[in-house]
């Protein structure tokens, strides 16, 4: 194998306020066919101390097995080089030896089960047929679906169905559909209309499970989670344990099927086998309730998460239809960037064994007079209740949770996002009441502008047409806790795009979990030009409170490694 070693060793003893430590930083030139290919593992030796980074650089046939080429490198717990290697191996020995090599074969096919609403015809499921053909150089597979036999179920009294929402179980192509009765013209026939009714049926489209929620008055959907359940043999495939529902009182249906309390929410939660083994109602404290996010604890406990109307005395049903795009569709879950909504506060709620154990509801007041920033920020970002991306959910281990999200303007015409603002924290305690609301700045705003020309030969002349295209993306975010009682709050910066890869670099704070207050952000790797692998930016260490960022330069062909002490 050609190689070309560059180590460069760099030794930083410089504090910033509460800024973390810039440890050690090392880099590595690759091989040309290293960099054409695909890092497709990335493994730690715990005994060993050692990372082994596997690139996938080729696939071949030898009669009727596939043959994979590929280099490794070996960096010792410092990103010392230790050795590489270029080998070619079968696909099944390959798939013992790596637990990320997730080879099903050059060509599989599976088949599943979709649904569609058809226009004023009822619901109409689907048998389809999914081709996955293997890519090395994507590192997985493209698909190709093809659509089979149709179905279309019925009542016992031979009514159609509408379809709510549905769910595919990926291990075995179980379908689960939550319908109501297909409304007719007319007033007559149309009994059962807004009732809830949970089907099942297995790969073939038999339907072998039925649940008739009985409420004793109409609701709307308010949220629906799915009870995943893990696929040992493949971590990307998830099957289906459950669901958790919650559901809105509606008066769409006249005043005798009206629930004349609005704020009277039930939530039930279901078995894999359409059993409901959990159900209660609660007080919400607002009408308008539009619950994002269902989180699980640590112990097993469900926190729903979600902006609420407070003040507002809107049925459910006539909320949400308010705060659907103009562009329509709309969405019946209303969940990330739904509408032009101004939203007046948030909601929390825990449950545990059944039982709601807390609803708490912050408004916007409490998260003004709550506000931290890191203390040499100018700007003084907010969460005014508009729009708002939840990025993740965290949970300390003293039982705290800390939102994460952003700001971000959306076209109310289009229904497109015009750009993405600044970084929020959200810290509730274990009682649901909120801690603090961070805000940090941004350095770069996410919009990336790429240009494309075509030239078009004609017999006299040359025309060249320039395409122009902008995009918005957000910006990557995450927590790590350290021993110290601090949260270190990683942000992944967007400087630019390459080959459909985001290059980001690193901008790390901690969040103090005793006193809720936020330190200012050090920035590492752009100085260098270097930016984070976005399969990896971080990578596994046994050097105590430090986080390990792994990247490359902007052509990706030198590796870099930076450890960083967090305190």
């Amino acid at each position: 194998m050609k190689k070309i070693v560059s180590l460069s060793f760099l030794l930083l003893m410089f504090y910033i306020g509460s800024a973390q430590q810039l440890e050690l930083e090392k880099t590595y030139k690759i091989s040309r066919a290293s960099k054409r290919g695909e890092l497709s593992g990335l493994d730690y030796d715990k005994d060993a101390k050692t990372y082994t980074l596997t690139y996938l650089t080729g696939q071949k046939k030898q009669g009727d097995k596939i043959v994979f080429k590929y280099e490794q490198y070996v960096f010792d717990n410092d990103f010392n080089f230790i050795k590489d290697a270029e080998l070619e191996e079968e696909a099944e020995i390959m798939k013992k030896k790596f637990k990320w090599f997730k080879f099903k074969g050059d060509v599989y096919t599976k088949t599943g089960n979709t649904v569609s609403q058809q226009f004023m015809g009822g619901m109409v499921l689907k048998r389809k047929q999914v081709t996955y053909t293997y890519r090395w150089l994507l590192g997985g597979y493209t698909r190709k679906t093809e659509l089979l036999e149709k179905v279309k179920p019925r009542t016992e009294d031979g009514k159609s169905y509408a379809l709510v929402e549905y769910a595919e179980d990926d291990i075995n192509g179980d379908l689960y559909i939550l319908t109501t009765i297909n409304p007719k013209m007319g007033a007559k026939g149309n009994d059962g209309v807004g009732d809830f009714t949970l089907l099942k049926f297995n790969n073939e489209l038999e339907q072998v499970a039925k649940l008739d929620f009985n409420f004793p008055y109409k609701q709307s959907l308010a949220f629906m989670e799915i009870i995943d359940k893990p696929n040992p043999e493949d971590y990307e495939e998830f099957g289906i344990d459950g669901f958790n529902f919650v559901f809105a009182p509606s008066d769409a249906y006249g005043k005798k099927a009206t629930d004349p309390n609005n704020n009277n929410y039930t939530y039930v939660k279901v078995d894999a086998s359409c059993v409901a083994n959990e159900q209660f109602n609660f007080e919400s404290p607002a009408s308008y309730w539009r619950i994002d996010q269902m989180i699980v604890g640590n112990n097993g406990e469900k926190y729903f998460y979600g902006p609420a109307q407070a003040g507002k005395d809107k049925y459910f049903n006539k909320a949400i239809a308010a705060a659907a795009p103009k562009t329509g569709g709309g969405g019946l879950m209303g969940k990330f960037g739904s509408g032009e909504t101004k939203f007046k506060a948030v909601q929390l709620m825990k449950v545990a064994n059944g039982k709601m154990v807390y609803l708490t509801e912050t408004t916007l007041e409490e998260f003004k007079a709550k506000q931290s920033f890191p203390p040499s920020q100018r700007k003084t970002p907010d969460y005014e209740g508009r729009e708002f991306g939840v990025r993740s959910y965290n949970f300390a281990a003293n039982g705290d949770l800390i939102i994460l999200g952003q700001n971000y303007d959306r076209n109310k015409e289009k229904g497109t996002i015009n750009k993405f603002e600044d970084v929020l924290g959200f810290h509730f305690g274990p009682d649901g009441k909120l801690r603090a609301q961070y805000g940090l700045d941004t350095k770069e705003d996410g919009k990336i502008v790429t240009q494309s020309t075509d030239v078009h030969y004609g017999i006299s002349t040359t025309t060249r047409i320039t395409t122009t295209i902008t995009r918005n993306f957000a910006c990557p975010q995450q927590l790590i806790e350290g021993s110290d009682g601090k949260m270190y709050w990683l942000l992944r910066e967007i400087r630019d795009i390459r080959d459909g890869k985001l290059l980001t670099y690193p901008r790390i704070g901690s969040i103090d979990l005793k006193t809720a207050k936020v330190t200012n952000l050090t920035t590492f790797g752009r100085g260098e030009g270097f930016y984070l692998n976005p399969n990896y930016p971080t990578l596994e260490t046994d050097k105590g409170e430090s986080i390990v960022f792994f990247g490359a330069d902007k052509p990706g062909k030198e590796l870099w490694f930076a450890r960083v002490k967090l305190k």
